[in-house]
């Protein structure tokens, strides 16, 4: 796995302390990780919605330079991002799949390279879920809804097995291994800095969705800005 440069766009990205994160070791066995973001500002949950539909597939132009969706939301951390979908011209449902590559705090031990399934994608959650032979072994959420400073986001992220005779194996011994202290903290880390970034980018991409799937944004342009399509 190699990581591409960094994307340089001038966009400040939110610290560790602009979030609230807990770990709770649930009965079952199993580890949720949740973090509760402050409000995004100026993105509503249609915006979210619209995002995570088309951000697979998404090519957004910014300043005349070439980039996937993907590598605009985190311009550090992401490498790729494809998708696998029963209608390749419409936006992601369940049942597709997406094919993922990212290092959290750009350090190769923080990596991940995983194919997730998409569970639900709808007015307030983007469910995915990670399989090993038919076995649930991990379950990512993200949950938002509009709020009076902008959309509350949480990111709710379930590793272990849930039952069957995998669960000792994989909730004794794998979590531990691959979900440690630092790389907790680097996911963390990385997930501010990600929905954080939407306040830099998504309201004006939101706003030119009628491009297509492949948006154009000036920012030295005062007409580009100025002939956008209006929100909602």
């Amino acid at each position: 796995m190699q990581l591409p440069e960094p994307r340089e766009f001038g966009w400040e990205l939110k610290s560790f302390d602009n979030a609230h994160s807990t770990v709770t070791h649930l009965p079952d066995g199993r580890t949720l990780f949740e973090v509760d973001h402050p409000p995004v500002r100026d993105v509503t949950a249609e915006m979210l919605t619209w995002w995570y539909g088309v951000y697979a597939d998404l090519t957004l132009v910014i300043d005349g330079d070439t980039y996937p969706a993907f590598l605009v939301s985190h311009p550090l951390d992401h490498i790729s991002l494809d998708s696998e979908k029963a209608a390749p011209d419409e936006p992601l449902k369940a049942g597709d799949f997406l094919n993922i590559q990212e290092a959290y705090q750009r350090n190769p031990k923080f990596a991940l390279d995983e194919r997730l399934e998409v569970v639900a994608l709808d007015a307030q959650r983007f469910a995915l879920k990670a399989t090993r032979r038919g076995v649930t072994v991990a379950d990512l959420e993200f949950r938002f809804e509009d709020g009076p400073e902008g959309a509350k986001f949480t990111n709710h992220l379930t590793v272990g097995v849930e039952s069957g005779w995998l669960k000792p194996l994989v909730n004794r011994v794998m979590i531990p291994w691959i979900y440690y202290e630092d790389k907790n903290y680097a996911w963390v880390l990385h997930s501010v800095e990600e929905v954080g970034n939407f306040e830099n980018f998504l309201p004006e991409i939101f706003a030119r969705r009628d491009q297509g799937m492949t948006i154009r944004w000036n920012r030295n342009c005062l007409a580009d800005n100025e002939d956008r399509a209006p929100e909602g």
